[in-house]
């Protein structure tokens, strides 16, 4: 039990919420998500997780006062996905819309975020957001990486890809906005997927090949086409939230934490664990600091 943290928080927060689909993890995989969460914030958090998700992995959860919502998975089938750890990729968004419908208290602000790789290094909603929602950009244009490419053109299109292929990879894994814009994102989202159904190659049908999860591509083409009025895209280099998977420089104060080209603390890395300095070693440690 973190002792710090039942010291700082006694009480949980609930004008603010992290919202995470955590599907298929045990608690080793997301204790590093959890513990520097609960070292910065003691904001409301809900954890999407499976039905058979194991007795040690609750209990720790529950010691961190984080609620989780056990996922129901739908008759309808989206294509290419086999199973339920795959479909969550897609899913997490009807759950995302359920749960914000559902929940006893609305959240002033909302942080739908990946939870395995993903760590804090401070309160991401002590952030002043000025715009409704909230999207943030990596370093690597769309037609520069195939799997953002591939999601595109098997989901809305060739023609759809090359309009808005010159643009900035936004991370589907981190957005921010008010109670409305995430719920409506959400809404968006779901109707989006089971619209632009993925379309499968035939050789990966007659191999039985599992799609791995594309909803970045939905993500994407909303956001460019201007679904939501009100947001801001952040560029990775200036913002507080950052995704690593294209960073090819890191930078670090005195204490040792990742920070910005204007020098300011990243309150959230994601994709850190993908990360490796010239020689293939990890950029971070956070495995020992959150032992």
């Amino acid at each position: 039990m973190n002792r710090s943290f039942l010291n700082k928080f006694k009480k949980i927060n609930k004008k603010n919420l992290i919202l995470s689909a955590a599907f298929g993890y045990k608690w080793n995989d997301l204790k590093i998500f959890i513990k520097s969460l609960r070292k910065f914030s003691d904001c409301r958090t809900i954890l999407i997780v499976n039905k058979s998700i194991d007795y040690q992995t609750e209990q720790k959860l529950k010691s961190y006062k984080i609620e989780i919502f056990k996922y129901l998975k739908k008759d309808s089938n989206l294509p290419g996905l086999r199973n339920d750890q795959s479909d969550i990729g897609q899913r997490r968004y009807e759950m995302y819309e359920h749960v914000l419908r559902k929940i006893d208290k609305k959240p002033k602000k909302i942080c739908l975020t990946d939870s395995r790789d993903v760590v804090f290094q401070g309160d991401i909603f002590e952030i002043n957001y000025e715009n409704k929602i909230n999207f943030f950009l990596e370093e690597e244009k769309i037609l520069n990486d195939n799997r953002n490419k591939r999601w595109l053109i098997r989901t809305v299109g060739l023609h759809e890809y090359e309009k808005i292929k010159q643009n900035y990879i936004s991370c589907s894994g981190t957005t921010i906005g008010n109670y409305k814009e995430i719920l409506n994102y959400s809404r968006l989202m779901r109707k989006n997927l089971n619209m632009y159904l993925y379309k499968i190659p035939f050789r990966h049908k007659l191999l039985f090949k599992n799609i791995e999860p594309y909803d970045q591509g939905l993500h994407n083409f909303l956001i460019y086409n201007n679904y939501f009025k009100d947001k801001k895209l952040h560029k990775n280099k200036i913002s507080k939230i950052c995704t690593t998977a294209f960073m090819k420089k890191f930078k670090f104060n005195k204490k040792k934490q990742l920070i910005n080209e204007e020098g300011k603390i990243y309150r959230l890395i994601h994709q850190y664990d993908r990360s490796k300095n010239k020689l293939g070693k990890p950029v971070f440690n956070f495995d020992k600091i959150y032992e």
